[in-house]
């Protein structure tokens, strides 16, 4: 989707262009966290009480669900869960 007009995608270019390289790192490295914290908020509004661990499979499902064959994921999930109860009592 793009509904942004071409003279302010310009507009947002050149202030862009003239940050540091350590802004522009820092601005999509936040823009990652703030999409990340999103996805998280999208998934418990739809499973109020969702579990760390489900919450982390959900997570990596949303990400990754065409990335990998379903036997992948599950194996990815398995490692989560094992994970989990591994370190659940420490």
């Amino acid at each position: 989707m793009n509904d942004t007009p071409t003279e302010i995608l310009n507009i947002q270019r050149d202030i862009f262009s003239k940050k540091t390289i350590r802004e522009r790192f820092m601005i999509g490295a936040e823009t990652i966290d703030f999409g990340r914290e999103l996805v998280i908020s999208n998934i418990k509004k739809n499973n109020p009480g969702i579990s760390e661990v489900d919450l982390k499979i959900a997570l990596v499902k949303r990400y990754y669900e065409n990335s990998f064959s379903k036997e992948e994921l599950n194996k990815i999930f398995q490692s989560i869960i094992d994970w989990y109860h591994k370190n659940e009592s420490k």
